[in-house]
């Protein structure tokens, strides 16, 4: 069960309807975001099953099934995630959703699904510093130098203050906060790594061959990188904030049909 700070943040979290543009789904011709089923094309031997995989923070699919609001996915499975750093095992969760089209309803939607396609960066303190991209595909367009496929390019200033309402309300929890800023360094270290693979090959097909050689991380560098993170978590206001992470991975655990290495 999550305890009640957290049931908060993800209350206001999910009451905050930022959508950057109203029907922004239409002016990429077919809810891009939704399926990625263009960029998914590119690939020869990944994602070919029409299943879309939303990435939730720590406690999201507790908060999600308290709700029962995971009966939206349709026909789904959850898998959790495991990933040592130094002593200290990060854990996430995933819902793959084989639903046609959207994978959530709009109202319901997954934190991820309210912020894309922009990825909040953060400092310790939860500052906003900038944004970014938010997924893979933004990145693989980027390193091939073709149009990003999402046509939203500006925000009104209520959208943006939504924005920031909701950057606020996620990174005012130490352990969301740390995730947010853990997945950016994975983020950054996957495809800062891939930008150097050599070869004429797009970079769809870079990452789909790094992938298959276990390739796109550097563990040991990363594991580092990610344990450094965690280290400046200190202080009075999140001293337990491990503590808090283990309830809420037990919460979400409670929840699970699948569990990763």
């Amino acid at each position: 069960m999550l305890d009640d700070l957290s049931r908060s943040i993800f209350d206001q979290a999910y009451a905050t309807n930022l959508v950057y543009e109203a029907g922004c789904w239409q002016k990429c011709g077919d809810a891009h975001c939704c399926s990625f089923a263009r960029h998914k094309s590119k690939f020869r031997f990944f994602a070919r099953e029409p299943a879309q995989e939303l990435p939730l923070l720590p406690g999201e699919w507790a908060y999600l099934c308290e709700r029962g609001w995971d009966k939206q996915f349709g026909d789904h499975e959850v898998r959790a995630h495991d990933y040592e750093i130094d002593g200290y095992k990060m854990q996430w969760t995933s819902v793959i959703s084989r639903r046609p089209h959207c994978a959530c309803d709009h109202g319901t939607r997954t934190v991820i699904c309210r912020l894309y396609p922009l990825l909040p960066v953060l400092d310790v303190s939860g500052k906003l510093i900038k944004t970014e991209a938010m997924g893979m595909y933004e990145e693989l367009e980027q390193l091939d130098g073709i149009a990003p496929a999402c046509q939203v390019t500006s925000l009104s200033f209520e959208q943006m203050n939504l924005l920031l309402a909701l950057v606020n309300t996620l990174a005012a929890h130490p352990v969301l906060r740390f995730y947010l800023m853990a997945y950016h360094r994975t983020k950054r270290h996957v495809f800062d790594r891939l930008a150097k693979v050599e070869g004429a090959a797009s970079a769809f097909q870079k990452f789909e061959a790094s992938m298959l050689r276990r390739r796109l991380m550097d563990h040991q560098a990363l594991s580092a990188e990610l344990n450094a993170l965690r280290s400046q978590f200190t202080g009075p206001d999140v001293s337990d904030w491990m503590e808090v992470a283990g309830r809420l991975h037990q919460a979400d655990q409670q929840h699970l049909s699948i569990i990763l290495p």
